[in-house]
């Protein structure tokens, strides 16, 4: 269990490196449809979805209620990936990784 001490810990560093970037980012004020709350609450959910999928106990307590508003963003890192019935197997679709440049638009 020493080795899992040590994820979690890592973890937590990671936490407040990232919380550090979040604060950077926000110093000019917040942004009206993504408040700097909701995104430390997201990346928490995110180190206890990692850390549970490895079978190690997750270490942040998060608001559930508050979380509720960023399903979406699960939508977008996922809705990169499809299920195609045709042939019952994931395809991975990779038209938000294109590079759009001025000439594509106008």
């Amino acid at each position: 269990m020493e080795y899992h001490s040590m994820v979690q810990d890592m973890c937590k560093d990671a936490f407040e490196a990232e919380s550090d970037i979040i604060d950077w980012i926000f110093e000019a004020g917040e942004i009206d449809f993504l408040p700097k709350v909701l995104v430390k609450e997201f990346i928490k959910k995110r180190f206890n979805d990692s850390l549970d999928s490895i079978g190690i106990d997750k270490i942040f307590e998060v608001d559930e209620k508050l979380l509720a508003q960023t399903e979406w963003f699960d939508d977008e890192i996922i809705g990169t990936k499809h299920g195609d019935f045709f042939v019952k197997r994931s395809i991975n679709y990779s038209k938000r990784t294109q590079s759009i440049t001025s000439d594509d638009l106008f």
